[in-house]
């Protein structure tokens, strides 16, 4: 009688133990990527330059947040050059930034530190003032602060809390404080060039750092942020305070061989270019694009639209502000 039954019994357990291998299976299968997220963010710069600027400045920020945008990234020069720094006027910059709908995140230009010796002050002891307001925490400013990386854990240049990382939708964006003025390199005046060397080899460092986070998570694009034009024709005669980062980004940009796009500030002038040669005679880069917010009495702003999922992850373009003046484009 028992015999009559084992084939039953021996099938039953089969279908059972395959039952139980594919419930184990589906378990253990790790699950399918999410599709990457699509969405914008926004950047300006070199603004405002004085007070008659302030309602056009404030019409700009309450246009970015009617966007919504992730995130937005103001690239340096929140005073005109010319202009004394104040106590006073750091926090009313701060306030602006925590204004704006969303993430905001800042990092400095020239006319903030560097060109104050303009009007008598000591640089390093502004730049030491915007560290300290600005940096103190590893998140963005705005009125949804998001969390940041920065280079402060890196401790042989934790100094630089300005330097900072995110990311969002598969791509790793990043800010270098890089600014105008050819960088602080000025040979003539020894106090400025240990700080440019300094804060140069601790750029190098972070874009380093910025592109082994994106190859390590298999971004589809990196961004870097900063105030300074550095693309430009060398002076003649004179050191280049751009020439390590244009090498650094070269290398790494073309190791990368994905979409990086730099966002920067310093001319006043909008430019959307591509592909990028970062030096003479050189072979250009064509996987990196170079957008240049407008800036000084051109008050409005640049957004992106972000897809990792598109083979160009960046695609960028004018914010412009009902009710501030159209801005002046240039013929080159």
């Amino acid at each position: 009688m028992a015999m009559r039954f084992l084939p039953i019994l021996l099938t039953w357990w089969m279908i059972t133990a395959a039952a139980l291998t594919a419930g184990s299976a589906a378990e253990t299968k790790p699950a399918a990527p999410a599709p990457a997220e699509r969405f914008t963010f926004v950047a300006l710069g070199c603004m405002p330059y004085g007070e008659a600027d302030y309602p056009s400045y404030e019409r700009l920020l309450a246009e970015i947040s009617r966007h919504h945008p992730a995130f937005t990234v103001h690239c340096g020069d929140t005073k005109a050059g010319a202009a004394a720094p104040t106590d006073d006027f750091l926090p009313r910059v701060r306030d602006w930034f925590n204004s704006v709908a969303g993430a905001v995140i800042y990092t400095p230009g020239d006319n903030e530190w560097t060109d104050v010796h303009r009007t008598g002050q000591d640089p390093l002891v502004w730049l030491n003032k915007i560290r300290e307001l600005y940096f103190a925490q590893e998140r963005s400013l705005g009125q949804q602060p998001i969390p940041l990386v920065t280079q402060r854990r890196d401790a042989a240049f934790a100094k630089f809390v300005e330097n900072a990382r995110w990311s969002r939708g598969n791509v790793v964006f990043a800010t270098l404080h890089m600014v105008g003025s050819n960088n602080n390199c000025n040979p003539t005046n020894p106090v400025a060039m240990q700080e440019f060397r300094e804060r140069d080899a601790a750029n190098t460092a972070w874009i380093r750092a910025t592109f082994a986070e994106a190859r390590a998570t298999q971004a589809a694009g990196v961004a870097l942020f900063f105030q300074a034009q550095p693309l430009g024709g060398a002076v003649a005669g004179r050191e280049s305070g751009f020439a390590q980062f244009r090498a650094t980004m070269e290398e790494e940009a073309r190791v990368f061989a994905r979409p990086v796009l730099l966002v920067h500030a310093d001319e006043h002038r909008y430019r959307l270019e591509t592909p990028i040669r970062f030096r003479a005679g050189a072979e250009a880069v064509a996987n990196v694009t170079r957008l240049e917010t407008f800036g000084a009495k051109d008050l409005h702003a640049v957004i992106v639209t972000v897809d990792a999922n598109s083979p160009q992850v960046f695609l960028g373009g004018p914010l412009l502000v009902p009710g501030n003046a159209l801005p002046v484009l240039p013929l080159k």
